[in-house]
């Protein structure tokens, strides 16, 4: 893990690595990423990803029209490029068609996380404390099962301020989360 040059407070939550934020908590995954498919092409990808001096992020099934979809997230120190994406993305495919963790058919779609990041495990809410993250739980809390709000941060539970207050909501409880797209920054960052 490289060294993180900044102190916390003087870094932005895209600069500060997970383990900089808390090394001794285990990373545990959320939602549909801890079900058995995902966790069999993580152990099948992450040898192939890190081989290409990348990071697997996350895997995602999906279904599209009949059609299921295996999305493999992929990251590096300076971001990823559609050639990474494609120099990765035939070598994974061999090493899923020899293991074959998926039942069925199905397309492999190998890509940056994007703008709209997901979050597949406690490790990434810490990563992205104080930036806005929406947010679906597999079981209601108090009777809603979506919330969108500023990532304050995340141990056991995610700690959110929303619209309405501030929520605690159990890392257990999460199905799937995502950045939030930020165009004010990306407006201030186009016109840096």
């Amino acid at each position: 893990m490289p060294r993180v040059e900044k102190s916390l407070a003087e870094s932005t939550p895209e600069q500060v690595e997970p383990a900089a934020l808390a090394p001794e908590v285990e990373v545990r995954l959320i939602g549909g990423a801890r079900q058995p498919v995902p966790m069999a092409v993580r152990r099948v990808a992450t040898p192939v990803v890190e081989g290409h001096g990348l990071s697997l992020l996350g895997v995602e099934q999906a279904q599209e029209g009949a059609r299921p979809v295996l999305w493999i997230y992929i990251d590096g120190p300076n971001g990823v490029t559609i050639d990474d994406c494609a120099r990765v993305s035939p070598e994974l495919s061999a090493a899923l068609d020899v293991e074959d963790p998926l039942p069925s058919a199905y397309e492999l779609r190998v890509s940056s996380p994007g703008l709209d990041r997901p979050l597949m495990s406690d490790a990434d809410f810490r990563r992205f404390i104080g930036r806005e993250v929406q947010i679906q739980l597999s079981t209601p809390i108090g009777g809603r099962r979506r919330f969108t709000g500023i990532i304050l941060g995340a141990q056991d539970s995610v700690h959110l301020r929303c619209s309405d207050g501030e929520h605690q909501v159990p890392v257990a409880a999460i199905h799937k989360a995502r950045l939030t797209i930020d165009l004010d920054a990306l407006r201030r960052q186009a016109g840096a």
